[in-house]
């Protein structure tokens, strides 16, 4: 609706003017009225109207001078003048105050409307205008502001001040915050009001990124402000992650704070937590780290030993020890996204083969829990991925823990026991215990009477004559507890059963 003031001195005009027509019908509404020029000049400048009607002549200030005043600062108001008589000379004044009509008293309604829908058609057309004007200044704006983003340079020194002037480039400093849109186009103008509204900087979407400009070192000193917590709520509710370049203070520099937004917006992926990815996230590795480490294989068979062993002696600690570790060995790689996916998924399902092949008693029990290791390759975040199969371990855990392995020696006997044919080592299990190597074997010699590797060795004989009695052949009897040299299996039966392997089985 277009704003009316109705200015009349005669008190029956003005309230017969405000309910004369429906205003509303034809665009505009009647937010106030006023008894003279004085007090319509006042009215005025609280109101801003879009429309004027004044009476002509009235005490204190005419009409004419009324117009004359408010041209002097606003040329774009209208006005339709009243007057009581046909004055010739006023209506050549009138008009050359380009107002948009004189009627005469008592008004026709006719003509009011008529007269309206003149003034109507200019408010739009002015309206459009001003759009179409608004519109090619954004776009310009826009254009600029991606150039500065991709460093393009293509101005001299004195155009490229003139436009930072132009489009409000003169801030203290600079900073570029970076989120992939995905599916959610639809943000940008909840962001572009939010920002642009109150002067944070500016909003454009290129490529699939939302980006935003920040000004005057929006991020560091606003933290708490309303509408930096609500651009990280709308973050949140779109479920977005975004980076943050490093901060600039010129406008030509802009393009660094992008590069780097825009670098660490494709370790999003690798992202641990926190509303934000800032540069110091990839500070945490150093490039020479990074090199170092993708050039060694990922050891998965390590991993997948280790985590057999603490889920298979229901160890949860030591699991998601070892989970920690895994995640900051897949981060450090500098691997891509998919790759990392693919390491995950190895050691996911051979962890979970080795605990069905030792287990086939569980097969129904654990199978459910390790099939869906496919999933991983839709997950969007390292931490996604990480809480996953932790959380899938720890299940699995559930099934062997039965509450009599509670003693941790008892829980290494245990395994010996029933893993011996296994490349079983003392410093594997103390990991896998969080203990002390040394510490660890001197706490299982006092427990059992016997060195870890002593205590193995028996096992392992004691396995080996019953299959020897079963009329395995010695190599076979050899491999099958866990000995991949059969020198070394004879010359430790003879060690402990006093015979050769073959004489044990011609004298039984």
């Amino acid at each position: 609706m277009y704003k009316v003031i109705i200015v009349d001195d005669e008190p029956m005009i003005r309230e017969g003017l405000r309910t004369l027509i429906p205003w509303g019908e034809f665009g505009f509404q009647v937010i106030d009225i006023a008894k003279n020029g004085r007090d319509g000049l006042e009215k005025y400048k609280h109101h801003s109207p879009d429309l004027m009607i004044v009476d002509i002549r009235m005490p204190e200030m005419d009409g004419l001078n009324l117009i004359e005043k408010i041209r002097g600062e606003n040329k774009y108001v209208h006005f339709i003048i009243l007057s009581g008589y046909a004055d010739f000379e006023y209506a050549k004044k009138a008009l050359g105050c380009q107002c948009d009509g004189y009627l005469l008293k008592p008004l026709d309604e006719d003509e009011l409307i008529d007269c309206l829908g003149v003034v109507y058609k200019k408010l739009q057309d002015k309206q459009k205008l001003h759009h179409l004007i608004e519109d090619d200044f954004g776009k310009k704006r826009e254009e600029f502001l991606t150039n500065l983003l991709k460093g393009v340079d293509e101005f001299t020194k004195l155009e490229f001040d003139m436009r930072c002037q132009r489009y409000g480039l003169t801030s203290s400093a600079y900073q570029v915050f970076m989120a992939s849109l995905k599916h959610h186009h639809d943000i940008k103008d909840k962001v572009k009001t939010l920002i642009e509204k109150n002067n944070r900087g500016y909003v454009l979407v290129n490529k699939g990124k939302l980006i935003i400009l920040f000004k005057d070192d929006f991020l560091s000193k606003y933290r708490c402000d309303k509408q930096y917590l609500q651009l990280l709520h709308f973050m949140e509710e779109f479920h977005l992650l975004p980076s943050i370049g490093e901060k600039v203070y010129k406008p030509k520099d802009i393009h660094q704070s992008y590069k780097t937004a825009a670098i660490l917006l494709e370790r999003e992926f690798f992202h641990m937590g926190g509303p934000l990815i800032t540069s110091q996230v990839s500070k945490d590795l150093s490039d020479t780290a990074f090199e170092a480490i993708s050039e060694s294989r990922f050891p998965t068979e390590s991993y997948v030993e280790r985590l057999y062993y603490s889920i298979d002696i229901a160890n949860i600690e030591a699991c998601e020890k070892i989970v920690m570790e895994l995640v900051d060995d897949l981060i450090g790689r500098n691997e891509s996204e998919q790759e990392v996916k693919k390491h995950v998924f190895h050691l996911y399902t051979a962890t979970f083969n080795k605990l069905l092949l030792a287990n086939e008693k569980m097969h129904s029990v654990l199978y459910p829990l390790g099939s869906n290791g496919g999933d991983i390759f839709a997950m969007q975040s390292i931490l996604t991925i990480k809480e996953f199969i932790l959380n899938q371990f720890k299940k699995m855990i559930k099934c062997f823990d039965n509450g009599q392995t509670d003693v941790t020696l008892k829980k290494m006997t245990d395994l010996i026991h029933k893993e011996f044919n296994q490349n079983l080592r003392l410093e594997t299990l103390a990991d896998v215990f969080n203990y002390n190597s040394a510490y660890l074997g001197k706490l299982f010699k006092n427990h059992t009477g016997e060195y870890f590797n002593t205590y193995l060795d028996k096992v392992r004989i004691e396995n080996g004559k019953q299959l020897l009695l079963k009329g395995y052949k010695v190599y076979e009897v050899a491999e099958k507890i866990g000995y991949a040299n059969v020198d070394y299996f004879h010359r430790k039966f003879k060690k402990y059963v006093g015979l050769s392997p073959s004489s044990f089985r011609k004298e039984e």
